[in-house]
């Protein structure tokens, strides 16, 4: 099983939404599939239907979170002395077509958001980024095409 990277808040964040569906979540779903059981198991019995349906959902979704929680592998410092572009390092990078300056924090791909500005290591613009010092430009090949990046600045 390979380690996922992953930084403490997006650990903690995960563990918090497990926790969350463990013990809010699931007792009102038991609570509804229990009621939804006294009027009988049978196919005519909507209410027990979605029950069950949201009661196998949810234990999907735990069982999910759960794997991904035992691949996590917190990173917790860095060991480069070098201003370099790393896993949990936030890069200020500009998009030398369009001139658009973003924000981006790495992180691993469990945490990823884009809009938010975390940039998975594992995404094609990440790992073109990774290794890379303030003011290099960075040829990437996305899916929608070659683009070229400078960076900034690297805040550790």
């Amino acid at each position: 099983m390979n380690k996922v990277p992953i930084t403490r808040l997006g650990y903690l964040r995960l563990l918090g939404e497990l926790l969350y569906l463990r013990r809010a979540v699931r007792p009102q779903v038991l609570e509804e599939l229990q009621e939804a059981r006294s009027y009988g198991v049978k196919a005519e019995n909507q209410q027990y239907l979605l029950a069950r349906e949201r009661h196998v959902i949810l234990q999907k979704k735990i069982r999910e979170l759960e794997e991904k929680l035992a691949r996590c592998e917190v990173v917790v410092g860095r060991k480069f002395f070098l201003k370099q572009a790393a896993f949990g390092a936030v890069l200020v990078v500009q998009n030398i077509d369009t001139g658009e300056t973003r924000r981006y924090q790495l992180v691993g791909p469990y945490e990823s958001d884009v809009r938010d500005g975390k940039l998975s290591v594992e995404s094609p613009v990440g790992r073109c980024l990774m290794g890379h010092r303030e003011g290099e430009e960075v040829t990437v090949y996305t899916p929608s095409g070659i683009r070229i990046y400078r960076i900034l600045s690297i805040q550790v």
